[in-house]
């Protein structure tokens, strides 16, 4: 019966550092998230930027353009 008790009490001291080694691998994952979603919120501020310039530009553009044209109709 001893015999018995001790083998629970190994198998269960397993399983307690098989779950303590699981929880250190989810706070280094955690941690892991936590610096790549800080990253992905930069780069993601950045393309918006981006993408805000490219508009402009392109509305730029097409108002100069819309210009020469509008330009050269009414001088014929």
């Amino acid at each position: 019966m001893f015999m018995d008790i001790a083998m629970l009490v190994e198998n269960q001291g397993e399983m307690l550092d098989n779950i303590e080694l699981n929880v250190m691998h989810t706070v280094d994952h955690v941690e892991k998230a936590r610096d790549e979603t800080k990253k992905a919120v930069k780069y993601q501020s950045q393309a918006r930027k981006k993408l805000i310039i490219i508009i402009v530009l392109v509305v730029v553009l097409l108002g100069i353009l819309a210009l020469i044209i509008g330009l050269s109709v009414g001088l014929k």
